[in-house]
């Protein structure tokens, strides 16, 4: 078993930790190295967002259960009543049922990951969460502060968030929450009015310099469902601003051009494997995947992929992200290689180009499917596909503000 740990003496360096957490999920599976990339465009599009996050509503319910827990006195009575609150709030979602998106459903009380842990890093990147660091630091600084306000009864409080550390103007919680009967995810129109607000706000980083990239401003403009398979198919697509616009057309093109390289992985993989009564089934379907999609690429993608290249490290650097020399140098050769007519799977160039990529990756851990029988052998027929930049969840929480209750 792995621990991951540090120090915690940096707000900042573990703010950037806590990011990196939250971003794994559905799309994580990362076999060439593409994850830094994809969590900058990600971040920067739709900040505040993870892909394990489920449904709008939870900012507010994450807030509404850490202002309750903040009530208790000592940091360590703060937490575990947090956690108490988060499971009765589960118990109290379970009645929804499958597919409405509760987390802990199943798990119940025994859930390790609680929505909390989940949204916290979203609730910093929109504005409602006012203090730094993880919930542990957030638990010390309440104590903390109610301690100093006991000794000082004249200290005036400026901002009464910072008795919860949490933004005071959000819609109040229904009556006996998180117990409330009846509770669901839909939203007033006063909480859809204030997440809007909030989630046009939100920057990913700091400083807000990467708020001039995200698509919540635009999108949320359309005040209806939207079924788009893809945040550039949304039909507010072509309302962005310019640098929105361009980050989002990059993205596009990534997505569509490095697929070949997933497919080609896939390809080769389960031809290596057909060496130990691997299925030429699977072999041939992936090779079909990848000639569908050598037909249908669109060399203006290859051509936006190595004109914009360089420009998305220092982008990575703003959200916290380091796309190392090697992923840019992978990409670019990738693109070349694209760039030519031809079966990328006949073209031992291609083809030493992936797998050096993925044996660089994980040669060192005995993980590497190019390398390894072992690994092949516990491999599901199928690794990666195509970028979303978390449209899914996003699609979510726009169609759960489009409909407010």
């Amino acid at each position: 078993m792995r621990f991951l740990g540090w120090i915690d003496h940096d707000p900042q360096q573990q703010q950037s930790v806590l990011s990196g957490l939250t971003v794994k999920g559905q799309d994580a599976r990362d076999e060439l190295g593409l994850g830094t990339v994809r969590d900058t465009l990600s971040d920067l599009l739709f900040p505040g967002t993870s892909t394990i996050q489920q449904r709008v509503r939870y900012f507010l319910f994450v807030q509404w259960c850490c202002e309750l827990a903040a009530r208790r006195s000592g940091a360590d009575r703060i937490l575990e009543e947090l956690r108490r609150l988060e499971t009765e709030l589960i118990k109290t979602l379970t009645p929804l049922g499958e597919g409405e998106g509760v987390i802990g459903l199943l798990s119940q009380d025994e859930l390790e990951r609680m929505p909390s842990e989940i949204y916290w890093n979203g609730l910093l990147a929109v504005g409602m969460r006012r203090v730094s660091g993880n919930r542990g630091r957030w638990a010390r600084e309440v104590a903390s502060q109610r301690t100093a306000s006991a000794s000082d009864p004249w200290a005036e409080r400026a901002d009464r968030s910072s008795e919860h550390g949490f933004d005071v103007g959000r819609p109040g919680p229904p009556a006996e929450f998180p117990r409330t009967k009846g509770l669901d995810f839909r939203l007033s129109c006063d909480e859809a009015e204030y997440l809007r607000h909030r989630l046009e706000s939100a920057s990913a980083d700091p400083d807000g310099h990467g708020r001039a990239y995200s698509l919540f401003p635009a999108f949320l403009s359309y005040r209806r469902p939207t079924e788009a398979c893809a945040a550039w198919e949304h039909p507010r697509a072509n309302r962005l601003s310019e640098p929105a616009r361009g980050l989002l057309a990059f993205a596009a093109a990534f997505s569509r051009v490095m697929l070949g390289a997933t497919h080609l992985y896939n390809a080769r993989v389960a031809e290596l494997a057909l060496a130990k009564k691997g299925s030429s089934e699977v072999r041939d379907r992936h090779v079909a995947l990848l000639r569908d999609w050598r037909g249908d690429m669109d060399i203006a993608d290859v051509e936006l992929v190595l004109a914009r290249l360089d420009e998305i490290p220092p982008l990575g650097l703003l959200v916290r992200h380091r796309i190392r020399p090697e992923t840019v140098a992978f990409v670019r050769n990738w693109a070349v290689q694209c760039h030519s007519p031809g079966d990328l799977l006949k073209r031992r160039a291609a083809v030493e180009l992936v797998e050096r990529r993925e044996v660089f990756l994980k040669g060192a851990a005995g993980t590497s499917r190019i390398l390894s029988e072992k690994a092949r052998a516990r491999w599901g027929g199928e690794s990666g596909g195509a970028l979303d930049y978390r449209w899914r969840v996003v699609r979510r929480c726009l169609n759960d503000l489009a409909k407010p209750g």
